[in-house]
Order: structure tokens, then sequence, then C-alpha cells
């Protein structure tokens, strides 16, 4: 059913652990504005020392020989967590196309899900806004669901793993 289908992957929190470290890294410099501490992230370093999550990058790779639609949809606040994701990426074998999202902007303008596209997010709020627009998101879980979204979340698909792609 999936391999039918375009399939949009986010990075951070759903490849690779990097969306918690961010946040521990903010809390651990309160002083700096959003905007600051985006531009004083040692990307290279924040990528290099994240974990994969349930092998993510190895499911992507498969699907990529298995010449599936496949595409990484990922927001970013600078252009060098922009170019750093793309080498990190390229530098674990991942060819297929990445799509970056300026911040403020939704994924569903970048690419307009109308045809039924597939994205696998870990922000609930990009996955009703994916639905909205006429495609199927999936919510990638953690344990930061908040507990006024719990209900809402009985009518998403949820998964904690890329694998229930290769089947």
């Amino acid at each position: 059913m999936y391999k039918e289908k375009k399939i949009f992957l986010d990075f951070d929190g759903v490849i690779l652990d990097s969306e918690q470290r961010i946040v521990d890294l903010k809390d651990k410099n309160p002083t700096l504005d959003w905007e600051e501490f985006f531009a004083n992230i040692d990307w290279k370093c924040l990528y290099e020392t994240s974990s994969e999550i349930n092998e993510s990058l190895k499911v992507i790779k498969e699907l990529q020989r298995q010449k599936t639609q496949l595409y990484i949809l990922s927001k970013v606040h600078t252009l060098l967590e922009g170019q750093t994701k793309i080498d990190f990426l390229r530098k674990h074998g991942i060819e297929i196309p990445i799509l970056l999202t300026p911040p403020h902007i939704k994924k569903s303008m970048v690419y307009l899900p109308n045809d039924g596209s597939i994205l696998v997010d870990d922000s609930y709020k990009n996955i009703v806004d994916w639905n909205q627009n006429g495609g199927h998101g999936i919510l990638f879980l953690n344990d930061d669901i908040l507990e006024d979204e719990e209900m809402e979340l009985m009518k998403i698909t949820k998964v904690k793993s890329l694998k229930f792609l290769l089947k």
C-alpha cells in the first residue's frame, strides 16, 4: 500500500534523536533566544553524536534500493543546518531527494499532498496539517505527546519505527 505513494520523512525525531537533543541544548542556554541559539549550534557535532532511531537509515537504504518514491522533508532554521543534514545523509549513503522547509512554512506548502502522499513526522501539528491538505500523515511516536492531544491521536496512524514501510 505505502510503496505506491510518495513518502516523505521528517529528519529530526524520525531518523535521528536530534530533536530532543536540540531542546536539551536550548535548556542549557536559556539566555539565548531561538534565533541566536540556532545560529550558534555546532550542527555537524549535533548530528554526528545523535543516535539513529530504530535502524531508520537501514530502512531508508532498503527503500531506496527498492526504488520507492521516497523523500526527506525537513524543517531547517539556518542554511548551515540544511547543508549539514544533506552532508550527513549523503555520507550515510542516502541518495534520495531532500526538501528543506524554512521556519514558519508548513510542509504542506513545500509539497502539496493532495495526491494522498504520506508524511511520517513526529510533530502532531504537521500530521494534522498534512491530513487536512489531502495527504496521509503518520505520527512517529515519542514520549512527548501532549495529554490534550491523546484523544485526537486515536484517529491518526502511529508508528515507532520506519520498518512498517518495508512491508
